[in-house]
Parts: C-alpha cells; structure tokens; sequence
C-alpha cells in the first residue's frame, strides 16, 4: 500500500490523498509539533526536533507539510478545533443566558489550561509575523463571533439591554476573557480558580444586564 495517492487542488496541482497510513503518520507529526513547539517555542524549535520527537525520516516531514510555519497552523486548527469541541461539551440546553456564559466560561479556562503553552507561542508569533497576526485575529474572530450570536439572541428575547450591539459587547467581554487566561495560564500570574469562574461570570451578567434567576 503506498502512503498517498494524487488528485487535482484547487490550484490545478497534484495534492496528496492521504491513506490510512499516511494519515496516521501526518496526525504524528502534528502530535509531536504540538509537544515540541509547547516546549521550545516558535523560533527555537527546528523541523529535525519535530521528525525526531516523532520517530520519522526528515523526508517524511516534507510529504506533508511545506515548512515549520506550515505545521504548526496545523497545530493551531487542531487546538481550536479542541476548545470549540470542549465548549460545546455538555452546554445548557434550558434558556437561561446566566447557565449557558457560567459553562462557557468555565469550559474556555478548562481547554485553555490544557493548551497554554501553545496559546503563548501563538501569541509571541502573532507579535513578529504578519499571518500569524492575522491567523491570531481570525481565532478571536470566531469566539467573538459566537458569543455575539448568544448575545443578539438573548437581546431579541428581552433577557439583556439592546443598548449596545451584540458584536461590540462580545468583543470586550470576549477580550476580558481572553487576556485574563493568558495572563493567568500562561504567563503565570496566581489567581484562585474558584473566584476568577465567579467573578468573570458575574462580569458578563452586570455587563449584559441579566436577571440572576431567583
């Protein structure tokens, strides 16, 4: 069995059509990226360091990824794809708006605790090279999004004040979110888990202002 078959991209080349196997092999390369990149940062971890760590050839490297930027927004795609799948995890099905951003929140601390090592190297590249600016734009972009959604929904059901705009009120409170983990989880800063769950909880409540239920 070969590792890959070829079939047209969208730009007219020959792309690969990974196997079994050759997906398997892609999947360790990334598992091992993760690990690296979590360890030794952006600019200090080599594609050799990668191959190593999981157990290939260099030339298998160059199978599937161009470059060491290119592995690591594979990195990045299966860390987000991780917090969106953690943050739908068990979320309220009821309609109270007060349950639904307790469980956000609190989900988002929880996958940003597993991932942040790699959310400070996102960070520190998104500060030197432009995509990755951009990249990091783009991963705020969706959360922004989302929450945004919620918060249009709960202002057309009178649960919140319409008096500023979905988008811009997901945007700071989104933002507030964001930093504090950060500055929390991976810089390092002390905070007690228990209060930081309450108190941003209770910042996007006054913030939106939502009715506790009784």
């Amino acid at each position: 069995m070969t590792t890959q078959d070829t079939h047209a991209g969208r730009d007219g080349a020959a792309k690969p059509q990974l196997t079994r196997k050759g997906a398997a092999t892609r999947a360790r390369l990334i598992r091992s990226a993760h690990e690296v990149f979590a360890r030794s940062g952006f600019l200090d971890t080599k594609i050799t360091d990668i191959t190593a760590a999981a157990g290939s050839a260099n030339g298998t490297f160059y199978v599937y990824f161009d470059s060491k930027e290119t592995i690591f927004k594979a990195v990045v795609d299966e860390v987000i794809g991780d917090f969106l799948a953690t943050l739908r995890a068990g979320r309220p099905r009821e309609a109270d708006p007060v349950a639904v951003i307790a469980h956000d929140n609190r989900r988002y601390v929880q996958a940003y605790r597993k991932h942040a090592d790699i959310m400070r190297v996102i960070e520190q590249v998104a500060t030197f090279n432009e995509e990755f600016a951009s990249l990091r734009r783009s991963i705020r972009e969706r959360f922004v999004a989302r929450a945004a959604r919620g918060i249009q929904t709960w202002q057309e059901q009178g649960h919140c004040t319409p008096e500023f705009s979905a988008r811009t009120i997901a945007g700071l409170l989104v933002s507030m979110v964001d930093n504090f983990t950060y500055n929390w989880l991976s810089l390092g800063h002390e905070y007690s888990e228990a209060e930081a769950d309450a108190a941003m909880t209770d910042i996007w409540v006054r913030a939106l202002g939502l009715e506790r239920p009784s």
